[in-house]
């Protein structure tokens, strides 16, 4: 213990006698204190957006119930009326909003979450209208990327790594101090060893307590997560320190060491992704051509024709056995039904389409997650979004969860338009809820299966290294 006390010193001293290091630390600590201001700003800007749709929300339906109680004297109050109790006019003016509300630390790995729309407003209009008529991806974003606290310590951080320990055993040798070590009875690699340590503690306490800011400014903590994200730390640091140890183990000279650190971090964080892009978008290409044509806003052909009206509504009603008595009353509000019954059935036109667009994203993503292990960055870039849900997976289920939101509000209006049925005070009491569906369990897995594939890799390395560090000679 006191040999390790001994040699820490050491290292902190000639950290305080190095000025690069200190600027090149303190540089990346403060650009990582920028990142989580740049997210936390990011996702309040999200929040307060969520919040004022909420309030928009509520007001509106707040303002329907109220129309029950007035007398319906003036103009306004008799339309308000009309539109809070009457199907006809309810069915595409009433507005719900989709939200994905985002993680508490969704601020330090940002991932898709400002590039995917996070909220939807809906009405009971065609769904994969509403839904694809936003612009699904911003190329400037797409382009620059997010500067976040996740993007610091997958990108900066080996950086620091690299340069505080390339030169750890050849610059012993150049220095001319390495027989002074090898008259030590505790052996080299012992020495070398307890010295990493001593950057493996400075520099993993600068990601932790990073994080811990990260933390704090979160609205709330959550023990699991917290968890989850220094653990993925902790493994990806392992694993350049690892990799490092492997590179000084071959005791090369510090250029030749320095270089070769150099030429990892860019293969292992730009190279291969870079590569595993390329290669994803030749072999499963996303065909978003058929979305492009489901975003036409579409009619009935003669609006002023009542005969195509009928058929448009029977051809709905065709597939719908539990409104079977409402053939009987397509004399009433046919035009209103005519249009609800069109988006219905152009919806229905269009689900092979969307589905199978949503297949070609699930398959590309679930085929690029095969070649995660294969490069530690984007393994941890991955396991980092997952827990604080801003990865793609997740817009996926919420997708999924607008599909069966969108079933329950035209099943909600459309019941009734159809049934002649007006909308009373008390139905507002069970209005159609928006609920996020997320496998967790498949979540958890992913995220446990990442670390794992991490740490595997890290003690191969760390293994290898042992081995060499012997055999080779400088």
């Amino acid at each position: 213990m006191k040999l390790i006390l001994l040699l820490w010193q050491r290292e902190g001293i000639s950290i305080i006698r190095n000025t690069f290091q200190i600027i090149i630390l303190s540089t990346i600590f403060l650009l990582g204190t920028y990142a989580i201001y740049y997210g936390y700003s990011k996702i309040t800007e999200q929040q307060k957006t969520i919040n004022n749709v909420q309030q928009i929300e509520k007001e509106e339906f707040e303002s329907y119930k109220e129309s029950f109680y007035s007398d319906h004297t003036l103009v306004k109050e008799k339309q308000l009326f009309d539109i809070a109790s009457k199907p006809a006019y309810a069915w595409y003016r009433h507005g719900y909003h989709a939200i994905l509300n985002p993680h508490s630390l969704a601020h330090m790995s940002l991932g898709q979450r400002d590039i995917e729309p996070y909220y939807y407003k809906l009405t009971g209009t065609s769904l994969y209208y509403q839904l694809f008529q936003i612009e699904l991806a911003n190329p400037l974003k797409l382009y620059a990327g997010n500067f976040d606290l996740s993007f610091v310590l997958i990108y900066l951080f080996p950086l620091l790594i690299i340069a505080f320990t390339y030169g750890l055993y050849a610059e012993e040798k150049e220095n001319g101090m390495l027989p002074l070590l090898r008259l030590q009875t505790i052996g080299l690699r012992k020495i070398l060893l307890i010295r990493i340590g001593f950057y493996y503690v400075l520099i993993v306490g600068s990601g932790i307590l990073l994080s811990s800011i990260g933390f704090l400014v979160s609205r709330e903590l959550e023990v699991l997560s917290i968890f989850l994200w220094i653990s993925a730390i902790l493994c990806y640091f392992s694993f350049w320190f690892a990799l490092m140890f492997l590179l000084i183990s071959l005791k090369k000279n510090s250029s030749l060491t320095a270089i070769s650190a150099a030429s990892l971090w860019l293969l292992f964080l730009i190279v291969l992704p870079a590569v595993l892009n390329v290669y994803a978008n030749l072999v499963y290409p996303i065909d978003n051509t058929s979305i492009a044509d489901v975003t036409r806003r579409r009619s009935l052909e003669n609006e002023d024709d009542l005969n195509e009206a009928k058929a448009v509504v029977l051809e709905y009603l065709q597939n719908r056995n539990d409104l079977k008595e409402a053939d009987s009353l397509i004399g009433v509000n046919t035009m209103a039904k005519a249009y609800a019954a069109f988006t219905a059935l152009n919806d229905n036109h269009h689900r092979k389409e969307v589905s199978s667009y949503f297949y070609q994203v699930r398959r590309r993503q679930k085929k690029i997650s095969l070649f995660r292990w294969a490069n530690p960055a984007v393994n941890t870039q991955g396991i980092l979004n997952e827990i604080v849900e801003t990865d793609s997976g997740i817009f996926q289920s919420f997708y999924q969860s607008i599909e069966s939101f969108h079933k329950g509000i035209t099943s909600f209006y459309f019941d009734k338009l159809f049934l002649n049925q007006e909308i009373t005070k008390k139905d507002y009491e069970t209005l159609p809820e928006f609920n996020l569906n997320i496998d967790v369990t498949t979540r958890n897995h992913t995220i446990r299966s990442g670390l794992m594939e991490i740490l595997v890799t890290t003690f191969l390395l760390f293994g290898i290294s042992l081995v060499l560090f012997n055999k080779t000679t400088f």
